[in-house]
């Protein structure tokens, strides 16, 4: 994070919403969970970020709640399968529960959810909404991880127009109701930990070079875990949602193919990226040829290369049943910690049917990343930047 040239604002490299999201995944996915539960989800923009699948925890049920109705026309909107998830589908289903309601209230369609999370959200809500937090998140709901972030009052120092410190101080954003400092974020987070039988450990996101240590971070986020995650919930008081929609995605629903199968998948999309035979193709392809494909010519191929081929995800399903594939055939040697593998059968120069087509760039490019790159803010939906190899052969709030 950088401070203007004015003092008057402050900006974040990598976005502040993009830094806290990515404690979000890093959490979920060393979790391990199979479903999550946005409480106080709003427009949907951490949901349609979750949507995106985990390499080899994908998550299959994603719920959000929100008070505002006209907000949620936004969420579904944005939380709905385009185009491009009907060409490439899911390796595993995925549906999406939309529902209009307080928080301050549990409705019994959402217990059994993983994880909880709600960012940046309690500093939204009056005091006897905060005040049944715990109750229904902990006492009703019970998730096994609860993450909640919230700001941290004392980097306002940060913030001239703020004037933290001061009988005129104001908050970052007018519809704040609180905006505390660690202590109190603290002990209020301890305090229903004890409560309910949850440990709670502190982090945050969000810092300023050469900034003063002492003031902490931007944002400062609890990341809850159930102690004693066999037990029932202690409360059972519920009302209802509004339940707006339910969302599912297309996904791969062929029945399982056998490991000779998957190895003659194998074998056919190596002759490609062995023999690079793109070579007829546009500067675009070129320089991802160049770039990621030239050092194979000694059939030394990154097992992430393959992976990043759809169809071998989907054939494959996780990255282990691939890398358990290669070692049952003598055709692969993995090395380097399996990250890469040598192949030592013949290749041919024939060219796979799957870039035949006049879209050839973009069916190559699109299989390579799995994913769409978008600009000005906007959320990632797709697989991100996962390759596999082959070893045989700004916004504060």
């Amino acid at each position: 994070m950088e401070a203007g040239e004015d003092n008057n604002f402050v900006s974040f490299d990598p976005p502040l919403w993009r830094q806290r999201r990515g404690v979000v995944v890093e959490t979920l996915q060393n979790s391990g969970v199979t479903s999550v539960f946005d409480f106080g989800c709003g427009e949907g923009a951490l949901l349609s970020f979750l949507i995106q699948p985990f390499e080899d925890s994908p998550i299959t049920q994603l719920a959000g709640v929100d008070i505002s109705h006209e907000t949620l026309t936004t969420t579904v909107k944005d939380c709905s399968p385009w185009d491009i998830d009907k060409q490439f589908l899911r390796l595993t289903p995925l549906t999406v529960d939309i529902y209009q309601g307080s928080i301050d209230v549990a409705d019994q369609r959402l217990l059994g959810y993983e994880a909880l999370i709600c960012m940046e959200v309690i500093e939204h809500v009056d005091p006897p909404v905060l005040n049944k937090f715990f109750d229904i998140v902990f006492g009703t709901y019970k998730p096994k991880i609860v993450i909640v972030s919230t700001p941290n009052v004392e980097f306002n120092i940060y913030f001239p127009q703020l004037k933290y410190g001061t009988p005129e101080a104001t908050l970052r954003i007018e519809d704040h109701r609180f905006e505390w400092t660690r202590r109190e974020f603290q002990e209020w987070a301890n305090c229903g930990a004890a409560k309910y039988n949850y440990s709670v450990e502190f982090t945050g996101v969000g810092t300023i070079k050469d900034g003063d240590p002492t003031v902490g971070t931007a944002t400062q986020i609890a990341i809850f875990r159930d102690l004693n995650p066999s037990s029932k919930p202690l409360l059972t008081s519920f009302g209802t949602y509004n339940h707006i929609k339910t969302i599912e995605f297309p996904f791969y629903d062929e029945p399982e193919k056998s490991t000779e199968e998957i190895l003659s998948k194998l074998h056919y999309y190596l002759q490609f990226l062995c023999n690079r035979v793109l070579d007829s193709y546009t500067s675009d392809v070129e320089v991802v040829k160049s770039s990621r494909q030239q050092k194979y010519d000694s059939n030394h191929i990154r097992v992430q290369e393959i992976w990043d081929i759809h169809e071998m995800r989907q054939l494959c399903k996780t990255k282990y049943k691939l890398l358990d594939i290669l070692r049952s055939s003598s055709d692969f040697t993995l090395i380097n910690d399996n990250e890469e593998m040598i192949n030592s059968y013949s290749h041919h120069e024939e060219q796979p049917n799957w870039i035949t087509t006049s879209d050839a760039t973009n069916e190559w490019q699109i299989s390579i990343n799995n994913g769409w790159d978008c600009e000005n803010g906007e959320e990632d939906r797709g697989w991100g930047d996962d390759y596999i190899s082959s070893s045989n052969g700004g916004v504060m709030k």
